[in-house]
């Protein structure tokens, strides 16, 4: 293990990255989150961010051994959302990172809303070109009263025709959240959300389950979902998203049913799977049980 601690990039914890990520070289250019105000997610409620100085980074990317650079072929930057980093600088990153791995094939990051918003189609291109080439986006609900409640930034409105274009040319992972309009706006939730993403067209789409880090009375006005509730959101959202060739997870450790599929071709079969969730869960009588949906540390 020392040997790796030796020349592995500094790391503040804590440390996140999405499940694909799991083989892939992280280089934390970022800390923290620049939004940090969504009111169900803590993954970085006790980081200030920053930007990590460039030198820094080249430095993190200098100390890689030549042997071990010619392995790697995805990285990951962190933290939150780490493409906030000015266009010029974030250039020079990738260009530092291609230099120093011969066979990298693909950069990825977190994005929120703001940061597509941030930057134009121009930049995000010529990012692209520098093999940044997949994006997680946490849009959460395609709904903007459900984005209000979340303090997600900016109207779905708005952030649509960006997210459509960037799609043309870097992959998007787009991330929905089971619950987040609670019973009260769970049809609007569903519904909406599915239009988004059918309307974006994303290579991938993915359901995660609320658990919250902060604010105890988020559903206090919008009523807890059971974990039947889950299940027929699913459902509804599923049978919504239009669109093309859309690789469909439900697989997070979140999920009470996990999925895997491409939509719309396997929607039947995906909700042919959810139906024997909801029906075991009649049997075992949980349909009707609220999850515990706050978490303390995650």
């Amino acid at each position: 293990m020392k040997f790796f601690q030796d020349f592995l990039p500094a790391y503040s914890e804590p440390l996140y990255r999405p499940p694909s990520e799991a083989y892939s070289l992280i280089f934390q250019i970022t800390e923290g989150c620049s939004h940090n105000r969504c009111t169900f997610c803590g993954m970085y409620i006790n980081k200030k961010f920053r930007l990590k100085p460039m030198n820094d980074v080249f430095t993190e990317i200098d100390r890689i051994p030549e042997d071990f650079a010619d392995s790697v072929k995805r990285i990951f930057l962190a933290d939150g959302d780490a493409v906030v980093y000015p266009t010029d600088s974030l250039l020079s990153i990738l260009e530092r990172f291609s230099e120093k791995f011969p066979n990298l094939e693909r950069v990825s990051s977190y994005a929120g809303a703001r940061q597509f918003s941030l930057k134009s189609a121009d930049e995000w291109r010529a990012l692209s070109e520098k093999k940044l080439k997949m994006l997680y986006f946490g849009m959460e609900s395609g709904n903007n009263i459900v984005r209000e409640l979340m303090n997600k930034w900016g109207k779905i409105e708005d952030i649509l025709p960006v997210l459509k274009e960037i799609s043309t040319f870097i992959d998007l992972s787009v991330m929905i959240i089971l619950g987040g309009g609670g019973k009260r706006y769970s049809r609007e939730h569903s519904i909406d959300t599915a239009l988004a993403v059918s309307e974006i067209n994303p290579k991938y789409a993915s359901l995660l389950t609320l658990f919250m880090r902060r604010n105890r009375d988020y559903f206090r006005k919008i009523e807890t979902p059971t974990m039947g509730d889950l299940l027929e959101e699913s459902k509804m959202i599923i049978s919504h998203i239009g669109g093309s060739d859309i690789t469909f997870r439900s697989n997070h450790v979140s999920n009470f049913v996990s999925l895997s599929g491409v939509l719309p071709r396997d929607r039947n079969r995906l909700v042919k799977e959810l139906d024997r969730g909801i029906e075991l869960l009649k049997q075992r009588k949980l349909y009707d049980t609220y999850p515990d949906y706050y978490m303390e540390d995650c």
